[in-house]
């Protein structure tokens, strides 16, 4: 059976992402999905986007790994996910859609996409660093010498906490430019691997950023190796309100898989 698919990059973290509204994916499994994202033997992506129809919203995104196991939400696939709606009449310019977290609104922002990040109130400080959930468990680090990091050692190291050894956690390492702006490198669980950008660390670094230094400004710039995040929020006494993620979705190509039995 052959499956059209479009390849996706939101700053540089890619996704393969098709229509299952429209398309029977009955045999897709994780092997195939795995598989399909593999860098020598598939079409190569951080992630795998299924888009499906959903009775209270414009559609759902479904998210996998490129280890083929269903994944949290991805802030950046999202952007992604929408734009590709858009362009295959799926969904309307302002949109609303589901996700792994519950229901998210999506817009176009100028030549961007801003998504909206469901209410955080999960977040705590462990001894020097921060963890928050963005809609994805992560790990926050600040202070951070970027160039020099070995990112994959210091990303075991932190998975040997008790808090994190039965579904792991996202690692963001951090280096403050200037007041709302700030470095990041981030190794996803699920990836396994550095990603050149992740949107729901972007929003994590955001939140940890206003814990850690209580700046005025209610929007945080992200660099990332794929490029800028802006992160705009509300810090509501003890939760964080009214967070839009924006950033860019750059439709790569074309293209059909087959799905053998």
């Amino acid at each position: 059976m052959k499956v059209s698919f479009s390849k996706y990059h939101g700053n540089g973290n890619d996704f393969i992402i098709v229509d299952g509204i429209n398309n029977s994916l009955t045999d897709i499994n994780h092997d195939k999905i795995q598989t399909l994202c593999d860098r020598r033997t598939g079409v190569g992506a951080d992630g795998f986007i299924i888009i499906k129809s959903n009775m209270d919203s414009d559609y759902e995104m479904v998210y996998y790994n490129c280890d083929g196991k269903i994944g949290s939400f991805c802030g950046n696939g999202a952007r992604c996910a929408y734009d590709f709606s858009i362009k295959n009449g799926i969904s309307k310019n302002i949109s609303k859609f589901k996700a792994h977290d519950g229901f998210h609104s999506a817009s176009f922002s100028g030549d961007k996409i801003s998504i909206s990040i469901n209410e955080v109130n999960n977040f705590k400080k462990i001894g020097m660093n921060y963890f928050v959930d963005t809609g994805s468990p992560h790990l926050v680090m600040f202070n951070q010498d970027l160039e020099k990091l070995k990112i994959e050692d210091e990303f075991i190291k932190s998975q040997v906490n008790n808090l994190f050894k039965d579904d792991g956690v996202n690692v963001n390492f951090v280096s403050r430019k200037n007041n709302n702006t700030f470095l990041a490198r981030t190794f996803e669980r699920g990836v396994n691997a550095e990603t050149l950008s992740c949107g729901t660390g972007a929003v994590a670094i955001a939140i940890c950023a206003k814990l850690k230094y209580d700046f005025q400004n209610k929007w945080v710039n992200i660099v990332t190796k794929g490029g800028d995040l802006t992160v705009n929020f509300k810090k509501d006494n003890s939760k964080f309100i009214d967070i839009f993620l924006e950033g860019n979705a750059k439709r790569v190509f074309d293209g059909t898989f087959y799905l053998w039995r």
